[in-house]
Protein backbone atom coordinates (compact mmCIF):
# COMPACT_ATOMS: atom_id res chain seq x y z
CA UNK A 1 0.00 0.00 0.00
CA UNK A 2 2.79 2.33 0.80
CA UNK A 3 4.73 1.71 -2.33
CA UNK A 4 1.58 2.60 -4.70
CA UNK A 5 1.07 5.35 -2.59
CA UNK A 6 4.74 6.52 -2.96
CA UNK A 7 4.47 5.92 -6.95
CA UNK A 8 1.36 7.95 -7.32
CA UNK A 9 3.09 10.84 -5.62
CA UNK A 10 6.33 10.28 -7.97
CA UNK A 11 4.09 10.19 -10.71
CA UNK A 12 2.09 13.41 -9.65
CA UNK A 13 5.13 15.35 -8.66
CA UNK A 14 6.85 14.31 -12.50
CA UNK A 15 3.70 15.57 -13.91
CA UNK A 16 4.02 18.35 -12.47
CA UNK A 17 7.29 19.25 -13.29
CA UNK A 18 6.49 18.10 -17.36
CA UNK A 19 3.75 20.93 -16.95
CA UNK A 20 6.11 23.53 -15.02
CA UNK A 21 8.35 22.86 -17.69
CA UNK A 22 5.97 23.36 -21.00
CA UNK A 23 4.26 26.26 -19.69
CA UNK A 24 7.91 27.75 -19.40
CA UNK A 25 8.51 27.01 -22.61
CA UNK A 26 5.65 28.10 -23.92
CA UNK A 27 6.09 31.62 -22.04
CA UNK A 28 9.42 32.05 -23.71
CA UNK A 29 8.21 30.45 -27.12
CA UNK A 30 5.56 33.59 -26.70
CA UNK A 31 8.15 36.32 -25.91
CA UNK A 32 10.54 35.21 -28.77
CA UNK A 33 7.86 35.88 -31.16
CA UNK A 34 7.07 38.60 -29.86
CA UNK A 35 10.40 39.46 -30.66
CA UNK A 36 10.11 38.76 -33.99
CA UNK A 37 7.24 40.26 -34.55
CA UNK A 38 7.86 43.05 -37.35
CA UNK A 39 5.61 46.46 -37.50
CA UNK A 40 3.76 47.24 -39.97
CA UNK A 41 4.78 48.71 -42.68
CA UNK A 42 4.29 51.05 -45.84
CA UNK A 43 6.45 51.82 -48.09
CA UNK A 44 5.70 54.72 -50.99
CA UNK A 45 8.84 54.82 -52.21
CA UNK A 46 10.86 52.37 -54.57
CA UNK A 47 14.32 53.42 -53.16
CA UNK A 48 13.19 52.32 -49.69
CA UNK A 49 11.47 49.04 -50.73
CA UNK A 50 14.85 47.85 -52.19
CA UNK A 51 16.83 48.97 -49.20
CA UNK A 52 13.70 47.17 -46.77
CA UNK A 53 14.11 44.10 -48.59
CA UNK A 54 17.85 43.93 -47.57
CA UNK A 55 16.93 45.07 -44.22
CA UNK A 56 14.54 42.16 -44.55
CA UNK A 57 11.54 44.22 -43.54
CA UNK A 58 8.07 42.63 -44.35
CA UNK A 59 5.72 45.37 -45.89
CA UNK A 60 2.02 45.61 -45.90
CA UNK A 61 2.13 48.14 -48.79
CA UNK A 62 4.28 48.72 -52.05
CA UNK A 63 4.41 51.93 -54.48
CA UNK A 64 2.67 51.68 -57.37
CA UNK A 65 5.92 51.75 -60.16
CA UNK A 66 6.57 50.38 -63.41
CA UNK A 67 9.99 49.58 -62.02
CA UNK A 68 10.52 45.97 -60.79
CA UNK A 69 10.30 45.18 -56.86
CA UNK A 70 11.58 42.78 -55.01
CA UNK A 71 10.08 39.13 -55.26
CA UNK A 72 9.33 39.74 -51.55
CA UNK A 73 6.50 41.78 -52.08
CA UNK A 74 4.96 40.35 -55.03
CA UNK A 75 1.24 40.52 -54.19
CA UNK A 76 2.10 43.33 -51.53
CA UNK A 77 -1.30 45.82 -52.04
CA UNK A 78 -0.29 48.88 -54.04
CA UNK A 79 -0.63 52.12 -52.40
CA UNK A 80 -0.20 54.65 -55.85
CA UNK A 81 2.61 56.52 -57.33
CA UNK A 82 5.52 58.20 -54.97
CA UNK A 83 4.35 61.48 -55.67
CA UNK A 84 0.79 60.68 -55.39
CA UNK A 85 -0.29 57.87 -52.98
CA UNK A 86 -3.24 57.04 -51.75
CA UNK A 87 -4.49 57.86 -48.92
CA UNK A 88 -7.25 56.05 -48.17
CA UNK A 89 -5.99 53.21 -49.17
CA UNK A 90 -2.78 54.11 -46.59
CA UNK A 91 -5.05 53.92 -43.74
CA UNK A 92 -6.92 51.09 -44.68
CA UNK A 93 -3.72 49.26 -43.44
CA UNK A 94 -2.94 50.31 -40.71
CA UNK A 95 0.16 50.77 -40.31
CA UNK A 96 2.90 51.46 -37.62
CA UNK A 97 4.84 53.33 -40.04
CA UNK A 98 4.38 54.63 -43.42
CA UNK A 99 7.98 55.43 -45.64
CA UNK A 100 7.84 58.16 -48.48
CA UNK A 101 10.31 59.69 -50.21
CA UNK A 102 11.49 63.19 -48.95
CA UNK A 103 11.17 64.61 -52.53
CA UNK A 104 7.65 65.03 -52.07
CA UNK A 105 7.19 65.52 -48.45
CA UNK A 106 5.60 69.28 -49.56
CA UNK A 107 3.04 67.52 -51.23
CA UNK A 108 1.88 64.40 -49.02
CA UNK A 109 2.87 66.54 -45.57
CA UNK A 110 -0.95 67.78 -44.87
CA UNK A 111 -2.81 64.17 -45.33
CA UNK A 112 -0.07 62.64 -43.24
CA UNK A 113 -0.85 65.29 -40.06
CA UNK A 114 -4.71 64.91 -41.05
CA UNK A 115 -4.43 61.04 -40.83
CA UNK A 116 -2.36 61.56 -37.82
CA UNK A 117 0.52 58.65 -39.33
CA UNK A 118 3.47 57.89 -38.04
CA UNK A 119 5.69 58.83 -41.08
CA UNK A 120 9.40 58.41 -41.97
CA UNK A 121 10.68 60.31 -44.71
CA UNK A 122 13.61 58.77 -46.84
CA UNK A 123 16.21 61.05 -48.41
CA UNK A 124 17.27 59.98 -52.08
CA UNK A 125 18.69 63.46 -52.89
CA UNK A 126 22.64 62.68 -52.46
CA UNK A 127 24.46 59.77 -51.91
CA UNK A 128 25.39 61.01 -48.10
CA UNK A 129 22.07 61.70 -47.27
CA UNK A 130 20.90 58.41 -48.86
CA UNK A 131 23.29 56.31 -46.73
CA UNK A 132 22.31 57.81 -43.55
CA UNK A 133 18.50 57.76 -44.18
CA UNK A 134 19.12 53.82 -44.49
CA UNK A 135 20.80 54.01 -41.43
CA UNK A 136 18.12 55.78 -39.62
CA UNK A 137 15.76 53.62 -41.21
CA UNK A 138 17.33 50.61 -39.64
CA UNK A 139 17.10 52.28 -36.19
CA UNK A 140 13.20 52.76 -36.35
CA UNK A 141 12.22 49.04 -38.05
CA UNK A 142 15.18 47.41 -35.26
CA UNK A 143 17.43 46.37 -37.83
CA UNK A 144 20.39 48.91 -36.76
CA UNK A 145 23.14 46.26 -37.72
CA UNK A 146 21.58 45.14 -41.24
CA UNK A 147 21.01 49.06 -42.38
CA UNK A 148 24.90 49.65 -41.05
CA UNK A 149 26.26 46.67 -43.15
CA UNK A 150 24.41 48.18 -46.09
CA UNK A 151 25.64 51.31 -45.56
CA UNK A 152 29.42 50.17 -45.02
CA UNK A 153 29.11 48.76 -48.63
CA UNK A 154 27.62 51.26 -50.55
CA UNK A 155 30.86 53.60 -48.84
CA UNK A 156 33.11 50.76 -49.77
CA UNK A 157 31.95 50.90 -53.71
CA UNK A 158 33.52 54.72 -53.00
CA UNK A 159 36.49 54.16 -51.34
CA UNK A 160 37.88 51.45 -54.03
CA UNK A 161 37.37 54.07 -56.84
CA UNK A 162 39.01 57.14 -54.20
CA UNK A 163 42.12 54.26 -54.19
CA UNK A 164 42.22 54.77 -58.42
CA UNK A 165 42.20 58.49 -58.22
CA UNK A 166 45.72 60.44 -57.90
CA UNK A 167 47.26 64.12 -57.32
CA UNK A 168 47.75 64.27 -61.21
CA UNK A 169 44.11 63.93 -61.72
CA UNK A 170 42.75 66.08 -58.91
CA UNK A 171 42.17 68.61 -61.06
CA UNK A 172 39.84 66.53 -64.15
CA UNK A 173 37.00 69.07 -64.84
CA UNK A 174 33.58 67.61 -66.08
CA UNK A 175 30.31 68.30 -67.46
CA UNK A 176 27.09 66.76 -67.11
CA UNK A 177 24.49 67.74 -69.68
CA UNK A 178 21.01 66.72 -68.46
CA UNK A 179 19.11 66.55 -71.66
CA UNK A 180 15.70 65.72 -73.50
CA UNK A 181 14.60 65.28 -76.91
CA UNK A 182 14.10 69.08 -76.42
CA UNK A 183 16.83 71.05 -74.15
CA UNK A 184 19.91 70.19 -72.53
CA UNK A 185 20.74 72.03 -69.18
CA UNK A 186 23.94 71.59 -66.72
CA UNK A 187 23.70 69.40 -63.74
CA UNK A 188 25.09 71.10 -61.19
CA UNK A 189 26.38 69.51 -58.02
CA UNK A 190 23.39 69.56 -55.80
CA UNK A 191 21.85 67.31 -58.33
CA UNK A 192 22.01 63.56 -57.52
CA UNK A 193 24.43 62.72 -60.51
CA UNK A 194 26.11 65.54 -59.58
CA UNK A 195 26.51 64.52 -56.13
CA UNK A 196 27.81 61.81 -57.67
CA UNK A 197 30.80 62.98 -59.60
CA UNK A 198 31.72 65.24 -56.27
CA UNK A 199 31.62 62.19 -54.11
CA UNK A 200 34.61 60.44 -56.28
CA UNK A 201 36.53 63.52 -56.21
CA UNK A 202 35.89 65.02 -59.59
CA UNK A 203 35.33 68.88 -60.46
CA UNK A 204 32.06 70.00 -61.76
CA UNK A 205 32.52 72.95 -64.20
CA UNK A 206 29.53 74.23 -62.14
CA UNK A 207 31.15 75.35 -59.52
CA UNK A 208 32.82 78.12 -60.79
CA UNK A 209 29.16 79.59 -61.57
CA UNK A 210 28.10 81.86 -58.31
CA UNK A 211 24.97 81.36 -56.77
CA UNK A 212 24.45 78.24 -58.18
CA UNK A 213 21.72 76.30 -55.88
CA UNK A 214 19.10 74.57 -58.25
CA UNK A 215 19.75 70.84 -59.66
CA UNK A 216 20.03 72.02 -62.97
CA UNK A 217 20.92 75.59 -64.85
CA UNK A 218 20.97 76.95 -68.21
CA UNK A 219 23.99 77.49 -70.02
CA UNK A 220 25.50 78.59 -72.99
CA UNK A 221 28.03 76.97 -75.19
CA UNK A 222 30.45 79.62 -75.11
CA UNK A 223 30.37 79.08 -71.28
CA UNK A 224 31.24 75.65 -71.58
CA UNK A 225 34.26 76.57 -74.62
CA UNK A 226 35.46 78.40 -71.75
CA UNK A 227 35.65 76.10 -69.36
CA UNK A 228 36.83 73.38 -72.16
CA UNK A 229 36.15 69.97 -69.70
CA UNK A 230 37.91 67.19 -69.69
CA UNK A 231 35.20 64.81 -69.74
CA UNK A 232 31.16 65.35 -70.83
CA UNK A 233 29.01 63.37 -69.23
CA UNK A 234 25.35 62.85 -70.87
CA UNK A 235 22.80 61.90 -69.01
CA UNK A 236 19.70 61.53 -71.26
CA UNK A 237 16.03 61.87 -69.57
CA UNK A 238 12.57 61.23 -70.51
CA UNK A 239 12.31 59.80 -74.16
CA UNK A 240 15.66 58.07 -74.13
CA UNK A 241 16.27 57.18 -77.42
CA UNK A 242 15.05 60.49 -78.55
CA UNK A 243 17.59 62.53 -75.96
CA UNK A 244 20.62 60.65 -77.53
CA UNK A 245 19.69 61.37 -81.45
CA UNK A 246 19.00 65.14 -80.05
CA UNK A 247 22.63 64.90 -78.45
CA UNK A 248 24.27 63.36 -81.30
CA UNK A 249 22.83 65.41 -83.99
CA UNK A 250 23.87 68.59 -81.46
CA UNK A 251 27.03 67.50 -81.21
CA UNK A 252 27.74 66.39 -85.21
CA UNK A 253 26.49 69.49 -86.30
CA UNK A 254 28.01 72.17 -84.20
CA UNK A 255 31.29 72.78 -84.62
CA UNK A 256 31.81 74.39 -81.12
CA UNK A 257 31.67 71.42 -79.73
CA UNK A 258 34.33 69.86 -81.69
CA UNK A 259 36.70 72.84 -79.87
CA UNK A 260 36.37 71.19 -76.68
CA UNK A 261 39.43 68.84 -75.69
CA UNK A 262 36.59 66.00 -74.76
CA UNK A 263 35.30 65.77 -77.74
CA UNK A 264 38.63 65.70 -79.60
CA UNK A 265 39.54 63.30 -77.04
CA UNK A 266 36.89 60.50 -77.42
CA UNK A 267 35.83 61.47 -73.59
CA UNK A 268 31.95 62.01 -74.19
CA UNK A 269 30.37 59.44 -72.57
CA UNK A 270 25.89 58.82 -72.00
CA UNK A 271 25.25 57.45 -68.66
CA UNK A 272 22.97 54.41 -68.82
CA UNK A 273 19.75 55.17 -67.57
CA UNK A 274 19.36 51.87 -66.39
CA UNK A 275 22.03 52.52 -63.92
CA UNK A 276 21.85 56.18 -63.27
CA UNK A 277 18.52 58.08 -62.25
CA UNK A 278 17.56 61.39 -60.80
CA UNK A 279 17.50 60.09 -57.04
CA UNK A 280 19.28 57.48 -55.41
CA UNK A 281 18.73 53.97 -55.20
CA UNK A 282 20.73 51.04 -54.20
CA UNK A 283 22.20 51.12 -58.31
CA UNK A 284 24.29 53.80 -56.78
CA UNK A 285 26.91 51.27 -56.35
CA UNK A 286 27.37 50.93 -60.08
CA UNK A 287 26.64 54.19 -60.57
CA UNK A 288 30.12 54.90 -58.75
CA UNK A 289 31.67 51.81 -60.60
CA UNK A 290 30.59 53.21 -63.81
CA UNK A 291 31.73 56.96 -62.75
CA UNK A 292 35.22 55.60 -61.50
CA UNK A 293 36.01 53.25 -64.67
CA UNK A 294 35.37 56.90 -67.14
CA UNK A 295 37.59 59.15 -65.21
CA UNK A 296 40.26 56.69 -63.22
CA UNK A 297 40.16 53.72 -65.71
CA UNK A 298 38.91 50.53 -65.15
Amino acid sequence: MIKKILSLILIGATVGMISCSNTQTESESANESAKEQTIKIVSGTVAATQVMDKLELDLVGVPTTQSTLPERYTGVTEIGQAFSPNFETVVSLAPDLVVFDSNFKDKVSEQVSQYNLNTFYFDTTSFTNFKESIVKLGEVTDREEKAQELANTLQESVDKVLEKSSKDKSDIKVAIIFGSAESFMLATDTSYIGDLVNTISVDNITDTIEGVDSEYINFSLEQIVKDNPDYILRFSHGDIEAAKKAFDDEFANNPAWQALDAVKNGKVYDLDPTIFGVAANLKVTEAIEELGNIIYGE
